[in-house]
């Protein structure tokens, strides 16, 4: 959008007209440079701190068309991931040559690790790929939720695993992966929509700004449930459990790391406290700490595995950093009070 030729932007009052009409004047230079004429249909949305009003488009913009015969079949999927996750309605893949059965199946192996989705048709050379979501029916919150649910259900079913030398719960937890990765596809596709599009902000269950806090969540709980699978690899590879006393101090240890990242996220997504808030960095600090002084037992000692189980304590730690992470966003918007009361949240 331009401007009157300055940094400036277009400043009008609002007018009564007809005694029951208020109307704004635009430069016809400037609206002619915006693509507005006489006509022109606009739509008006109230969003958070301001007015906007967005021009009408056609459905073209939701297309993308690619050129997929240099694409490998890893390359492929995730390109297939890079538009979804960019909010197109339609991907299509065209190649001047047939494409083969390996970037074929690592098409269809995206499509189905992705939510709302599916191949709507296919020609040799032309594979095309459609959403069947509406977003106006999409909750960022539960999204979130769900998110979190799964994240920490696999984090702790990891140590577990560990614990109890049980690789067939790990294999699930690395399962289950997956299906953290799809939900988190689908905020951030939500979230990049809504940037692009005000008509998509405004059908979120959230503002703006949560919508920004949702997805910034959702990326550390993505991250959350990689170290769960990390946790899980372990258990596959251990020669046998770790002694009955080091296995019940990782099950401590998990615990208080995923407490962390649930008063975090619950601190987030209720009404914020800084001194909550607060109190969840300092539990971080004292996870660390135990933490570190156990893997420097382990190898101190000789007790089997000690490299493996010294990898499950750095995600133990990395899952409290995650939490804490979480509590460092919303300590930021508890300090962006909404009458410059800045300095009676901080003395609260």
């Amino acid at each position: 959008m331009t401007t009157n030729g300055t940094d400036e932007p277009i400043r009008r009052k609002v007018q009564l007209t007809g005694g029951s009409t208020y109307t704004i004047s635009l430069p016809k230079e400037w609206a002619t440079e915006n693509g507005i004429e006489t006509g022109t249909p606009l739509f008006l949305y109230a969003s958070d701190d301001r007015l906007v009003a967005a021009r009408e488009t056609d459905d073209d913009g939701r297309t993308v068309e690619i050129e997929a015969a240099e694409f490998g079949p890893d390359a492929l999927a995730d390109t297939v991931l890079t538009a979804y996750v960019a909010g197109y309605d339609e991907i299509v893949l065209t190649s001047p040559i047939e494409f083969d059965a390996e970037r074929r199946r690592a098409v269809r192996a995206a499509v189905t690790r992705l939510v709302g989705i599916e191949i709507h048709s296919q020609t040799p050379t032309r594979i095309t790929i459609r959403s069947l979501l509406d977003g106006a029916e999409v909750s960022l919150r539960q999204t979130v939720v769900q998110m979190r649910l799964t994240a920490l259900t696999m984090h702790e079913d990891a140590i577990d695993a560990v614990r109890e030398h049980d690789a067939e719960l790990a294999r699930r937890v690395a399962d289950q992966d997956d299906e953290v990765d799809r939900l988190f596809g689908l905020v951030s596709r939500q979230f990049h929509r809504g940037l692009s599009d005000v008509r998509e902000a405004v059908t979120f269950d959230v503002d703006r700004t949560e919508a920004f806090a949702y997805y910034r969540i959702a990326r550390q709980l993505e991250r959350v449930a990689d170290h769960a699978e990390k946790i899980a690899g372990v258990a596959r590879r251990q020669s046998a459990a770790p002694p009955a006393e080091l296995g019940d101090e990782l099950d401590e240890l998990g615990e208080r790391s995923r407490e962390i990242v649930r008063t975090a996220m619950d601190e987030q997504l209720e009404e914020p406290s800084l001194s909550g808030l607060q109190a969840v960095a300092e539990r971080r600090d004292a996870v660390v700490e135990d933490v570190r002084a156990i893997d420097r037992r382990l190898y101190d000692g000789e007790i089997a595995d000690a490299h493996l189980l010294a990898t499950v304590l750095d995600s133990v730690e990395r899952t409290a950093e995650y939490g804490a992470n979480v509590a460092e966003m919303g300590l930021q918007s508890a300090l962006r009070t909404p009458d410059g009361d800045e300095d009676d949240a901080l003395s609260n």
